[in-house]
Order: C-alpha cells, then sequence, then structure tokens
C-alpha cells in the first residue's frame, strides 16, 4: 500500500451521503447472522429490480414511450412506497460514506462507538426493504475518515454487494460527467480492483 492508498482501497468503492448506524456488537449468534445475511441478500436484490428502471432503451419509439409513461408512474408508487417504509422506522442521519465490497468508511467526526466491532446499519436505497446490517471491525483511520472492514460473508451476499457497489460506481462517473451529476465518484479504479462478472 503506498502513502496515499488507503486500507480500503483494494477493492472499487463509490461515495454517497447515506443514513448510517453503528451500534457496539460483543458477540452475534449463528442464526443472527443467517437473518442479517438472507435480509441482506433481500435488500440488494429488491435494489437491482429497481436499479434496472435506469437501463431503458434509447430508440424513442411508440412502445418505448408508453413504457416510459408506465415507469413514470410506478416512479411515483416507489416515492410513496419509500415514504412509507421511512415514516414506519426510525432511520439515522445521513452521513457522508465511501462503500466497497471490503467495507466502508466515514469521517472521523462522526459519532461512533469506541468499540473496535460494530454493527454497521447502512440504508442503501429509500425503498429498500431493510439496510445492509453486517458486522464490521475497525481498522483505523486514514485521510480524516474512520475505516471499518466488513467480516466474512458468503460468496452470495459479497458478489450481490459488489454488483451493487459497481452499479453505484459506474452511475456515479455517469453523472460527474454531467453538471446534473450528483454523486461524487470515489477515484479512479487501481489496477488491483476487482469487478464483479457481467
Amino acid at each position: 500500500m503506498n502513502a496515499t492508498e488507503g486500507p480500503l482501497d483494494h477493492w472499487l468503492g463509490y461515495r454517497d451521503c447515506l443514513p448510517l448506524a453503528l451500534t457496539p456488537l460483543t458477540q452475534a449468534s449463528v442464526a443472527q447472522l443467517e437473518h442479517w445475511h438472507d435480509q441482506n441478500l433481500r435488500a440488494l436484490h429488491a435494489i437491482a429490480v429497481l436499479d434496472e428502471r435506469h437501463v431503458g432503451s434509447e430508440t424513442g419509439g411508440a412502445l418505448e414511450t408508453e413504457v416510459e409513461r408506465l415507469h413514470q408512474k410506478i416512479d411515483v408508487v416507489l416515492e410513496l412506497l419509500g415514504a412509507v417504509l421511512r415514516a414506519g422506522r426510525s432511520e439515522a442521519p445521513a452521513v457522508p460514506v465511501r462503500l466497497s465490497r471490503e467495507g466502508l468508511s466515514w469521517p472521523v467526526g462522526h459519532p461512533a462507538p469506541t468499540d473496535t466491532r460494530l454493527l454497521v446499519e447502512l440504508s442503501l436505497h429509500p425503498c429498500a426493504p431493510a439496510p445492509l446490517c453486517w458486522p464490521v471491525q475497525l481498522i483505523g483511520e486514514h485521510e480524516g475518515e474512520t475505516c471499518a472492514r466488513f467480516e466474512d460473508m458468503s460468496e452470495a451476499l459479497g458478489a450481490a454487494l459488489e454488483r451493487f457497489v459497481f452499479t453505484r460506481h459506474r452511475r456515479s462517473v455517469a453523472g460527474a460527467r454531467s453538471p446534473a451529476g450528483t454523486v461524487a465518484a470515489s477515484g479512479p479504479p487501481r489496477q488491483s480492483v476487482r469487478h464483479p462478472p457481467p
């Protein structure tokens, strides 16, 4: 790792401002880990389905126009659903974070327990059925950010999270090229970055 490379820069990541909750975690039962695992898979799958809305045809034909109208109506329903979900649960304040398959980081000034093992709850999408929940280990600070590495997760969950990060990173790069872009890219991928399979 060179002088400018952070401890979590080995995997592709992206930056966003997301609701983040951190709680001490001394131990977690196998049943609890399985619950978080299945919950995370369902949430990431739901987000992947929602993201398909942004990958549409650009031919501009009559059928595509009608489909776009239907998508716009669905968007309204999803916004209402998201409002209902947010009203039914207490959501943590949004924090600037960098997320990757390996872990995440947040500003040093953000209130966090001093324990080295924490449970991260990160809301990835306003219409997701639940936040991403998984244990992390604090591994230090880098350039004004607290860094935490995810504990071991299954290949299926790791791949789903990696695909989510890849999609968000690609969108952030496209947004950075457009004046309307709002999500900042986390920097150019290094040679050691692994990309998920298509």
